[in-house]
């Protein structure tokens, strides 16, 4: 990889944080707006669109998680390259006080964490389409 296509990964760590936006922040916004407006229909509607909901869930689930997994890929490309010379690479890498030549991986932390917003956003799910009740009296 040369410095050049540096560039290309630093536009794809781009998108990659906005996929956690949409998967952390967008996609739980959107199931309870589209639960409220649904709160008059039958269960049945509700029932379907709630299976959709969760499909939407994994989905996003799954895509945040390769995600994750290509940003760190990307960090270990560049901390190989930072290990076979490249001048670019090394100054990326030692600004922000990561290793040089060796593989990177992701922090236990980070994926547990993906692992309980993925739960609390079915959770979410379900509650809102079927338990929620949304006119007080």
């Amino acid at each position: 990889m040369s410095e050049v296509e540096i560039f290309g990964m630093i536009g794809t760590n781009r998108a990659i944080f906005s996929t956690f936006f949409l998967c952390g922040v967008l996609m739980p916004l959107a199931v309870v707006i589209i639960a409220y407006l649904f709160r008059n229909f039958s269960s049945a509607v509700r029932g379907a669109t709630m299976v959709s909901a969760l499909i939407g869930v994994v989905m996003l689930a799954f895509f945040s998680m390769t995600s994750q997994n290509a940003f760190f890929m990307m960090l270990s490309s560049l901390s190989s390259m930072a290990g076979e010379g490249s001048e670019v690479a090394l100054r990326m890498l030692s600004s922000a006080n990561m290793p040089i030549g060796e593989t990177i991986t992701a922090p236990a932390w980070m994926t547990a964490l993906s692992i309980v917003q993925i739960v609390i956003n079915l959770c979410l799910t379900v509650y809102v389409f079927l338990f929620a009740e949304w006119d007080k009296n």
